[in-house]
């Protein structure tokens, strides 16, 4: 998902610098030259001459984008058709602009959540629907389903999903990645173990605290000095865990 997301950016930085418009075939070779979009009843084509040669039509199943006069479109498949809309948002969920029948402009807002089908924004029951397209999101979730986030703020909705997801991802890769096995890290943990097991009164800022030095062996960084200190105030008083705590912090300074 990472990488849809990146391939995004690139394509939209890419439409940026291009300045010219351009296609991008399904085997990604990116030819410049004049391009039209063309409307059809089940399927969009797109009318593409490239300089010195004759006009050639492509279907909206052979290209993956299209760049023409400054917008960025996309085939997108809604009910039996492939029409080819704008990009607003890509990403996890994507955000298209889609001319509909019996419109001038690109005013029909379409979402697009991988691996489901494309769908109009609803009018009716939009609390309802969205909510449940972003339940795997809970701040997402909490705020469409109080009211904080409504059918005018389907843009910012698409956006926190994506940037909720995105961290989501990254933290299920930082978890699965081994823990590293050196003496600091297992004293870390041999110390959490400790003092989730002890009667310190504030065990939890201090398991907080422990979790944090971790973090930072588990990344190869250094531990800076107001964690070390902030050890010391925790634990410093304490004689069943001042040992192992100073034998930590002896491995830390080295």
């Amino acid at each position: 998902m990472t990488k849809l997301l990146l391939t995004s950016v690139i394509l939209l930085s890419f439409s940026a610098a291009f300045g010219q418009d351009y296609i991008v075939t399904i085997k990604s070779d990116t030819l410049k030259g004049e391009v039209k979009l063309l409307s059809y009843d089940l399927l969009d084509r797109v009318q593409f001459t490239e300089p010195g040669k004759k006009k050639a039509v492509y279907t909206a199943t052979q290209l993956r984008r299209v760049f023409l006069k400054g917008d960025l479109y996309a085939p997108v498949k809604i009910d039996n058709a492939i029409r080819f809309m704008k990009v607003l948002i890509s990403g996890y969920i994507s955000l298209y602009a889609y001319r509909a029948p019996q419109q001038a402009g690109y005013d029909t807002r379409v979402l697009q959540k991988v691996g489901m089908n494309s769908f109009e924004v609803p009018n009716m029951g939009f609390k309802k629907f969205i909510g449940d397209l972003v339940e795997d999101c809970p701040v997402v979730y909490d705020k469409v389903k109080n009211g904080d986030l409504t059918r005018n703020s389907v843009e910012e909705i698409v956006i926190e999903y994506n940037t909720c997801i995105v961290s989501v991802q990254e933290q299920k890769i930082k978890e699965a990645l081994p823990a590293p096995s050196t003496p600091a890290y297992d004293l870390v943990e041999k110390l959490k173990t400790k003092v989730n097991a002890s009667d310190l009164s504030n065990k939890n800022d201090a398991s907080d605290l422990l979790n944090s030095i971790g973090e930072k062996l588990r990344k190869g960084e250094a531990v800076p000095a107001y964690m070390k200190e902030g050890l010391k105030g925790y634990l410093g008083s304490r004689e069943d865990l001042k040992g192992d705590m100073e034998q930590l912090l002896t491995l830390l300074n080295q």
